[in-house]
């Protein structure tokens, strides 16, 4: 294959990774007619072999199926901690849902020391079933098992999946031209100098990504989706979620996504899938109008839908899932949108920076704004305005139901500092005005680490 043709292959590749995990589109949203949910390759078995020893926890009872709809789809997107052809574990875990009669789309992110029953082996870390199906030769493979694992312990049948390594998410990245992502919150790990020898220990240096809109190399890019040193694995799946949406928009902005069909045969070398091209063509409409706010994201939380624990005898860390809270999370992933997020569909925001760092921070408000169903423009420099506190700008007038709330508690913003200008002419419903002290953290943070002082204004 000549070197373009390579190329041309791996750009459209990177958008349609994300086609097929982030953001597939379903096909009544892209005005077909909606069809039967596909048969996956699950084993649906009705018992299973006993453990040969008895597991350290006791297994839990096999959980009812929560969805059985025809317009849901379900694909899991699996990311393996290998670069070479070794199945490797699971390190990454997103199952993607669509919902073909709302047009909807979200995506769950599964820790990867999730302790679960893995069918006919024994309770386990969740990121080793797919190396034990693939070793012991269970039907379907690694995939088989996995899908298993799911439909057993969450109630969800996976109907594909797409799998990927780490050589190939670099290369990928690499094909883009780097990584152009929003960090939310600062982040702290060691990591591997430009040119230093791996096996060394002085070869590493404390290094840390500021909030701010930044292009990330290769190697930085899988450095940002492995790092747990300053925050833990379940802010690790939630920036994985983000270079997902990340990597979509990307291909998109490059116009990558209308060579589905001369490429599809090169992509499934590099990607591992189920998919068909005409399941993928089926998905390429949606992609390319799809806003950000139409995509929802899930983790859950330590101490409310995980238990953290050891082991009893060997004392492994583990996360046990909390089935009472656990599963109605996972039955609002399985549903459409909340009346709350459609609501807040309706607003729409504007959003400036007035940090005066020049990184940024409009774009990565107005992403991290998105995920929560917002429709948010990011307007560039705040002109004159500089701010170390965020401040929002509601004209509507509204009082019941008003999503200034909701601003306000996505981006941490107290009652002093929003400002009731009702305007029955008004261009846009919300006005953010985004401080130094941006912080919406979900799980740990970092002091912002600014750049040199602004110039003076004029």
């Amino acid at each position: 294959m000549h070197h373009h043709t390579l190329t041309r292959f791996r750009l459209t590749g990177a958008a349609l990774i994300v086609l097929l995990s982030a953001l597939l589109l379903v096909s009544t949203a892209a005005g077909l007619a909606p069809q039967a949910t596909p048969t996956g390759t699950s084993v649906l078995a009705s018992s299973y072999t006993p453990p040969a020893t008895p597991p350290v926890v006791p297994i839990p009872p096999r959980v009812d199926l929560l969805e059985d709809a025809d317009h849901i789809v379900n694909i899991l997107v699996i990311g393996s901690d290998t670069t070479g052809e070794t199945p490797g574990r699971t390190d990454t875990l997103i199952l993607v849902s669509i919902n073909r009669e709302a047009g909807s789309v979200a995506m769950w992110h599964v820790p990867r020391d999730l302790f679960v029953y893995i069918p006919d082996y024994t309770m386990e870390r969740i990121n080793v079933a797919f190396e034990v199906g693939y070793y012991r030769g269970y039907p379907g493979g690694g995939y088989g098992l996995l899908k298993e694992t799911f439909l057993y312990n969450f109630g969800i049948e996976v109907d594909f999946y797409a799998h990927v390594n780490f050589y190939s998410f670099q290369r990928l990245v690499e094909e883009l031209g780097g990584l152009v992502i929003s960090v939310d919150c600062a982040i702290q790990d060691w990591r591997l100098q430009d040119g230093a020898d791996p096996t060394l220990g002085d070869s590493y240096e404390l290094f840390t990504l500021p909030v701010g809109r930044h292009r990330l190399t290769p190697d930085l890019a899988l450095w940002y989706v492995r790092s747990r040193f300053s925050s833990n694995d379940l802010d690790r799946g939630r920036r994985q979620m983000d270079v997902l949406r990340a990597m979509w928009l990307q291909a998109r902005e490059l116009g990558l996504l209308s060579q589905v069909t001369e490429l599809w045969p090169a992509l499934t070398e590099a990607v591992t899938t189920d998919m068909t091209m005409v399941d993928a063509l089926e998905l390429v409409p949606l992609a390319l109008s799809l806003d950000p706010g139409d995509v929802a994201r899930y983790g859950g939380r330590e101490g409310v839908h995980f238990r953290r624990t050891f082991t009893p005898g060997d004392g492994r860390d583990v996360l046990l899932p909390n089935r009472d809270a656990l599963l109605p999370l996972l039955r609002d992933f399985l549903t459409p949108p909340t009346s709350n997020r459609v609501q807040r569909q309706g607003a729409t925001v504007e959003v400036v920076d007035a940090a005066w760092y020049g990184l940024g921070f409009d774009v990565v408000a107005a992403d991290r704004l998105a995920w929560e169903g917002f429709r948010v423009t990011p307007t560039g420099p705040g002109g004159e305005v500089r701010r170390e506190l965020t401040v929002i700008y509601d004209y509507t007038g509204w009082s019941k139901g008003n999503p200034v709330t909701d601003l306000q508690a996505i981006l941490r913003v107290d009652d002093a500092h929003v400002i009731r200008q009702p305007d029955p002419n008004r261009a846009v419903d919300f006005r953010v005005e985004i401080g130094t002290a941006y912080n919406t953290c979900i799980y740990t943070a970092l002091p912002n680490a600014p750049p040199p002082d602004p110039p003076e204004l004029p």
